[in-house]
């Protein structure tokens, strides 16, 4: 599980979350990206949605409809597995969606999630 503040693009980021747990800004102590310890209940914001991804659930929805339907005061975890098939199962999700009836890499999922966000908030 990690967090996610600011813009974070590209594979160098990758191998630093890999090396030292966390990525930060240049020229700043700012950290962008952290990888959290369980419980990971701890780190989850009070009023948000906690929305578990499965390309196996009955409940299928392009991510854009999904994302764009959540109120802007409303906070969004998104719980993506590191795995291509299967289903997360976790006592604090609020919702299981499927965005794809084949299963999908979490590299592609966060991709798509991240499109959806920067869709719903005009960041083009």
């Amino acid at each position: 599980m990690f967090t996610f503040q600011g813009h974070i693009s590209g594979s160098q980021e990758s191998l630093q979350l890999l090396q030292k747990l966390s990525i930060t800004a240049v020229g700043k102590r700012e950290k962008l990206l952290r990888v959290i310890k369980n419980p990971v209940t701890q780190y989850l914001p009070v009023n948000s949605r906690k929305i578990g991804f499965s390309y196996s659930s009955e409940k299928s929805t392009p991510i854009q409809d999904y994302v764009a339907a959540v109120n802007d005061d409303v906070g969004l975890v998104f719980v993506v597995g590191a795995m291509a098939h299967g289903k997360i199962s976790h006592d604090y999700t609020d919702d299981f969606i499927a965005i794809s009836g084949h299963p999908l890499s979490a590299g592609w999922c966060t991709s798509l999630i991240c499109g959806a966000l920067m869709e719903k908030w005009n960041i083009f």
